[in-house]
C-alpha cells in the first residue's frame, strides 16, 4: 500500500486554504522535531547504546554490524540496518537491569536542550490561532517552554495518562499531550509499555481527532502504540499530513493512506516552521523578547536593592532588631559577592554602599569608564548629581546621555521627566516627558503616579490624575507609596477626608516603615485636630528617617514636631536646629499645603513664634523663601 504524496510547496497552500476553517490543525510530533533543539533521534540514541552495548559484551572483538545480531541481542526480528526502527527492545535491552539509570541518562541529555527556532513558530502559532494542540512521543518540554518563552501563554501539560481528564478538545488555551509520559513521571520506553495506549489516553486523543486534522512532523512510527491507535481509528475527517525528510516506513503508508491523507517532503522541522511563519505573517518575537529580557533583569535588580535598602531601616522591637542582624549579615555579604562581578550592576551595587559622596561618585565614574555605553549607570549617576551633589547642569547633561544610549528607557525617562518638574521647572518637557515613560512602559506604576501628580498639581486636570491614581493601583493594589500619594490627593483636593484616611492606612499597613507616608498621615491628623495621635506618627517618622533626617520630607517632619512641641509649651529648640540645617542645606522643592496644619498648631503657639511658623512653611516650599527667616529674632538664636 502507497500513500499519495504531495509538495512541500502544495501543503503550505492547501495549510492557509483550511488555516482559518472551523476544523483546525493539531500537531503530532516525534524525536525528529527536537534534533535542531540539541536532543538526540531515536536513531541516534540507538546507535549510541548499541555502541555502549558492544563495548561492554564484545570488548571490540568483532565489527559492531557483525555483533548487533537478533541473537547476539535477543530481539526478535532485529537487522542492523533497520536498528532505528527498535528503538524500544534497544532501550529495554541497554537498561533492563537498571531503570533509574536509564531514566537519569534520559534527564541528562534533554537538559540542556533549548527549543530551536522552529518551536519558536510552533509556540506563536499555538498561542495565537485555533492550531493550539499538540499531541508528542518526546519527553521533553520543549513545546511549553517555547510558548513560556515566546508568548505570554501558558499551555495544559498532560504529561501523564492520569491527567487525560483533563484534556478537552475545545481548549481556551494550547495543550501538550505527551503521550509517553513526562520525563519527570516514569517514562514510557520499554517494549511493553508503549507497545499499545491506555485506555484513557485512547479515549483523549480519540475525541481530538474528532476536531482536529493532524500534521505530523519527525515522527517514523517506531513504537506501537500510537500507530496502532491510529490504524484502528476511524478515518479522520479532513485527512492527515505525515511532513517527512527520509523514506518513511511501510507502515507509515498504511497509516495514511488509511486516513485518506498525504505524505509531505520537507527539509525539516525548523524548515517548515520558517515557511509557515512567512505564510502566516507572524511578527517577530525579537522585540518583545528584548523588553521582558531587560524588564525581568531590572525587577531583580530593583527587588535586590529594595531588600537592601528595608533592611537598612531600624527595626520595630529589640528583638526584631535581634532577628535581622544575621540577614543583615547575608544581604551585605550578598553585596560583597555581587560586586566582584563584571557588570554595570555591580558598580551601582558599590556606588549605593559607599556613604562618602565624594567616593561614591568616583565609584560612578570608574564604572562608566567600565561601561560606557551602560545607560542605567548614567542615568543613575545623574540621579546622584541631581540629589546628592544638586548639580542640575552635569544631571541634565548625563540624562540626555542616558537617552542618547537608550531612547526607550522607561525608568530614564520618568527620571528626567522628573527633573525638568522639579529642577527646571520646564513643565511642557516635563509633561512630554512623563507621558513618554507611560508609552513605553504603560505599567510603570512610579511613572503613573508622577504623571497624577503632575496633571493634578500643575496642570489643575484633577479628574485626569484621579484615573492616573486609580490606574495605578489597579496595576499595583500593594504599591504603598502611590496609595499614599492617592490619599493626598483624595485630602488636599477632594476634600474627601474619611477616603483619605482609609488609604493613609492602608499605605502604612503597606510600608510600616514609609516615613513620608508616615509625616503626611501625621499632618492630616493635625488638620483633623487629633493631636495626640499626631505626635505619636510625627515621632514615629523621625525615629524611620534617624541620621538620614533631609530634604522636604525631613523639613515637614521638623516643622511639625516644632509646632506640635510649642504647642503645649515644650522646648522646640532641637526641631528648630535641625529645621536651620536641612535650609541651609538646600533640597529640592514639590507642591504641597501646610494650611490645614498651620490653621490648628498657629492659634496655639506663644504670639511672638506665630510669624516664624508661617515663614518656616513658605522657607520649606519656596527657597526664595528661607532668607526671610532672618528676620525673625528666634530663627537668628537658632
Amino acid at each position: 500500500m502507497t500513500a499519495k504524496s504531495i509538495t512541500n510547496v502544495g501543503f503550505l497552500s492547501e495549510f492557509m486554504r483550511r488555516h482559518k476553517t472551523e476544523r483546525p490543525f493539531c500537531w503530532i510530533l516525534g524525536s525528529g522535531a527536537s534534533l535542531q533543539s540539541g536532543v538526540p533521534t531515536g536513531g541516534e540514541l540507538v546507535k549510541r547504546w548499541l555502541g555502549e552495548m558492544h563495548e561492554l559484551e564484545d570488548g571490540g572483538q568483532h565489527p559492531i554490524e557483525e555483533w548487533a545480531t537478533e541473537d547476539s541481542l535477543g530481539i526478535t526480528g532485529f537487522t542492523y540496518a533497520e536498528a532505528a526502527r527498535f528503538y524500544p527492545w534497544i532501550y529495554e535491552r541497554r537498561y533492563r537491569d537498571y531503570k533509574d539509570l536509564g531514566y537519569a541518562f534520559l534527564e541528562q541529555i534533554m537538559e540542556a536542550a533549548e527549543p530551536s527556532y522552529g518551536y519558536s513558530v510552533l509556540a506563536q502559532i499555538m498561542a495565537t490561532f485555533q492550531h493550539r494542540v499538540a499531541i508528542t512521543t518526546n519527553f521533553d518540554n520543549l513545546i511549553a517552554d517555547a510558548l513560556s518563552i515566546y508568548t505570554k501563554v501558558f499551555p495544559l501539560v498532560c504529561g501523564h495518562e492520569s491527567l487525560t481528564g483533563y484534556l478537552r478538545p475545545n481548549m481556551r488555551r494550547p495543550m501538550v499531550a505527551k503521550i509517553h509520559r513526562d520525563l519527570l513521571l516514569h517514562p514510557l520506553n520499554d517494549p511493553s509499555e508503549i507497545s499499545r495506549l491506555s485506555g484513557e489516553w485512547g479515549t483523549a486523543l480519540t475525541a481530538i481527532f474528532e476536531n482536529y486534522t493532524p500534521i505530523v512532523i519527525g515522527y517514523g512510527g517506531n513504537d506501537g502504540s500510537l500507530m496502532t491507535f491510529l490504524k484502528n481509528l476511524n478515518p479522520i475527517v479532513g485527512g492527515m499530513f505525515w511532513c517527512h525528510r527520509n523514506p518513511v516506513d511501510p507502515i507509515v503508508h498504511e497509516v495514511v493512506e488509511h486516513h485518506k491523507g498525504s505524505l509531505v517532503p520537507i527539509a525539516g522541522f525548523d524548515e517548515l516552521m520558517l515557511q509557515l511563519w512567512e505564510k502566516l505573517g507572524l511578527t517577530s518575537p525579537l522585540p518583545e523578547l528584548q523588553k521582558v529580557y531587560e524588564q525581568r533583569t531590572r525587577d531583580y535588580q530593583n527587588q535586590f536593592e529594595s531588600l537592601q535598602a528595608a533592611l537598612k531601616k531600624p527595626a520595630e522591637s529589640a528583638a526584631a532588631e535581634e532577628a535581622l542582624k544575621p540577614v543583615r549579615g547575608a544581604a551585605e555579604a550578598a553585596v560583597q559577592r555581587l560586586t566582584k562581578e563584571k557588570s554595570s550592576w555591580s558598580w551601582e551595587l558599590k556606588a549605593k554602599a559607599e556613604p562618602d559622596p565624594e567616593k561614591r561618585e568616583e565609584i560612578y565614574r570608574a564604572g562608566l569608564q567600565d561601561f560606557p555605553g551602560s545607560a542605567e549607570l548614567t542615568g543613575n549617576l545623574a540621579n546622584f548629581m541631581r540629589t546628592v551633589r544638586r548639580n542640575y547642569d552635569e544631571a541634565e547633561r548625563l540624562y540626555r546621555r542616558a537617552l542618547a544610549l537608550d531612547p526607550n528607557h522607561a525608568i530614564i525617562t520618568g527620571n528626567f521627566a522628573l527633573f525638568m518638574h522639579y529642577v527646571r521647572k520646564n513643565h511642557d518637557e516635563a509633561e512630554r516627558l512623563y507621558r513618554r515613560a507611560l508609552e513605553l512602559d504603560p505599567r510603570d506604576v512610579t511613572n503613573i503616579d508622577n504623571l497624577a501628580t503632575f496633571v493634578t498639581n500643575i496642570r489643575g486636570n484633577h479628574d485626569e490624575a484621579e484615573r492616573l491614581y486609580r490606574r495605578a493601583l489597579k496595576v499595583d493594589p500593594n504599591h504603598a507609596s502611590s496609595t499614599g500619594n492617592f490619599a493626598n490627593f483624595m485630602r488636599n483636593v477632594r476634600n474627601n477626608h474619611d477616603d483619605a484616611e482609609r488609604l493613609y492606612r492602608r499605605a502604612l499597613e503597606l510600608d510600616p516603615k514609609n516615613a513620608n507616608n508616615t509625616v503626611n498621615f501625621a499632618q492630616f491628623l493635625v488638620a483633623r485636630d487629633r493631636v495626640v495621635e499626631a505626635r505619636d506618627f510625627a515621632n514615629r517618622a523621625l525615629e524611620l528617617i534617624g541620621d538620614a533626617l533631609s530634604g522636604q520630607a525631613g523639613s515637614e517632619i521638623a516643622l511639625l514636631l516644632w509646632l506640635l512641641d510649642r504647642g503645649v509649651g515644650r522646648d522646640g529648640m532641637p526641631m528648630l536646629h535641625r529645621l536651620k540645617s536641612l535650609l541651609s542645606a538646600g533640597f529640592e522643592r514639590s507642591t504641597w499645603s501646610f494650611d490645614a496644619v498651620l490653621a490648628v498648631t498657629v492659634p496655639r503657639l506663644p504670639e511672638n513664634e506665630r510669624a516664624l511658623a508661617r515663614k518656616l512653611a513658605d522657607a520649606i516650599l519656596d527657597e526664595t523663601k528661607v532668607a526671610a527667616l532672618d528676620d525673625e529674632q528666634l530663627w537668628n538664636a537658632a
